[in-house]
Parts: structure tokens; C-alpha cells; sequence
């Protein structure tokens, strides 16, 4: 891609931006982008078939980055502790993109980096297991993206200590279940 075609995108993509800390993405339209931007309509369908594809292609790339930067992402099951301080970490640094990216739809950003997690994780060796490894993982990245996206002042030591608590327990229901069997 050229250097102009990659400018070209960062505008429409930071006018977009721009335009989210206002609206939701769906009330946003392509002359929105343009206008702020300051392209013509043609320039954006160069490179985007509609705000959709573009908002996708900005979330996608926001829960790369998260992931890429997550190193204790396969930690989950061996050492909830270093998971929960990864995913702190790395949600709380770079909440306020996340936050001016997902307003409105935390949601989005919670199952994509639910999905994405999941599917680096790899095959469990049983239901039972893959069952347990979504729970810990959809509880855990919801737990930490409320805490960090809401207005609440919550001690990082505290959720740390929380989630992995809950996480141990879950851990250890599962071994005093089998141990009873």
C-alpha cells in the first residue's frame, strides 16, 4: 500500500474516531466521515464498502493490539493470578482508545477478546474443560472490562486478588468434585 493510500486511511479512520466520541457507529454516516475527514465520498468507498466494514476493521485492530500485548494470555488455567495482572494491565493502559472505540458497545470489545483468547487457547481435552475455560475467561474479561470502563475507583490490587480468588475457587470445585466421584 502506498504512502498516500495509508494517510488516506488514517484520516478516515481518526475522523471516525472522532465522530464516535459523539455517536454510536451505527447513527454514523459516510458523508459524517467525509465531511470531517475531508475527502469526497469516492475517496471512502476506495477504501471502505460502508461505516461497518470500517468500524469492524478499527475494532479488530484495537483487540489485536490487546492481545498482542497480553503475554500472560495462555496463563488462564496455571496461573489465574498472572492472567487477571496481564488483562488489567493491558486493558488499563489503554482504556481511554478502548473506551473512545467501544462506547456504547463494551460488549463488542468483551466477546472479541473473549473469541480472540479462546481461540489461542487451543483444544481442551474435554468438554467439561472447555466449558470451564470460556466461564473463567467470559467472567474474567467482563469482571475487569466493568471495573476498568466504569466511573467506579477500584484498587488494581483488589481486582487482581478478586479474580484470581474466584478463579481458584472454580479451579478447585472442579478438582474436590472429581476427588469425590
Amino acid at each position: 500500500m502506498d504512502l498516500r493510500m495509508v494517510k488516506t486511511r488514517a484520516q478516515i479512520k481518526n475522523a471516525f474516531l472522532t465522530l464516535r466520541e459523539k455517536m454510536m457507529p451505527e447513527k454514523i454516516k459516510v458523508k459524517d466521515i467525509c465531511d470531517v475527514a475531508m475527502i469526497n465520498k469516492t475517496t471512502f468507498y476506495n477504501h471502505y464498502s460502508d461505516t461497518f466494514e470500517l468500524s469492524n476493521e478499527i475494532d479488530e485492530l484495537a483487540v489485536e493490539k490487546v492481545v498482542s500485548d497480553f503475554s500472560e494470555r495462555d496463563k488462564l488455567l496455571e496461573d489465574p493470578k498472572a492472567f487477571a495482572i496481564g488483562l488489567i494491565r493491558v486493558l488499563e493502559r489503554d482504556s481511554a482508545e478502548l473506551r473512545r472505540i467501544f462506547r456504547g458497545k463494551q460488549d463488542v470489545l468483551c466477546v472479541k477478546l473473549e473469541e480472540k483468547l479462546h481461540s489461542l487457547c487451543g483444544k481442551t481435552e474435554t468438554i467439561d474443560d472447555d466449558i470451564r475455560l470460556a466461564f473463567f475467561m467470559g467472567g474474567s474479561i467482563r469482571v475487569v472490562c466493568d471495573f476498568i470502563f466504569s466511573d467506579i475507583k477500584c484498587d488494581k490490587e483488589q481486582l487482581t486478588v478478586a479474580v484470581t480468588k474466584m478463579m481458584e475457587a472454580l479451579a478447585s470445585l472442579k478438582k474436590n468434585t472429581a476427588q469425590s466421584v
